[in-house]
């Protein structure tokens, strides 16, 4: 089975959000390695809550730093989440396919090399630094 794995290409340049996207690379392991329909349900959840716990961490950040993109940073994240509720939605169905695991990633992937990446290079530019 496929696997995801993390390269130095996602990293942000900031150390705490580069922790907490390679922690997302494991827990989508774990999801497309869950065995049964529980095992299913429960790893969509536990990425799920990393995901918000994450978002949090990030907007608030950006919130702090007064990021010019926030409000539409939040917006995508928003989405991000809506998808991961459709896809508790979609388990429970008994319907949840691998490439279902595949799109949502391609999708985070492409938010962290866009609109996170941004977020670093601001950052930087700024002086900032993440508080942990």
């Amino acid at each position: 089975m496929k696997q995801f794995e993390w390269s130095d290409d996602y990293l942000v340049a900031e150390e705490a959000i580069d922790v907490q996207h390679r922690q997302l690379f494991a827990l989508a392991n774990d999801l497309i390695q869950s065995e049964n329909q529980a095992q299913l349900q429960e790893n969509v959840m536990r990425l799920y809550r990393h995901c918000r716990e994450h978002f949090e961490a990030e907007e608030t950040f950006m919130k702090n730093s007064a990021y010019p993109l926030t409000q539409a940073h939040t917006a995508s994240h928003n989405l991000m989440l809506d998808k991961l509720v459709e896809a508790s939605q979609i388990i429970q169905r008994g319907a949840w396919q691998q490439n279902d695991t595949l799109n949502f990633m391609h999708d985070w992937i492409q938010h962290v090399q866009t609109e996170d990446r941004a977020i670093g290079e601001y950052f930087r530019d700024k002086g900032l630094k993440l508080e942990a």
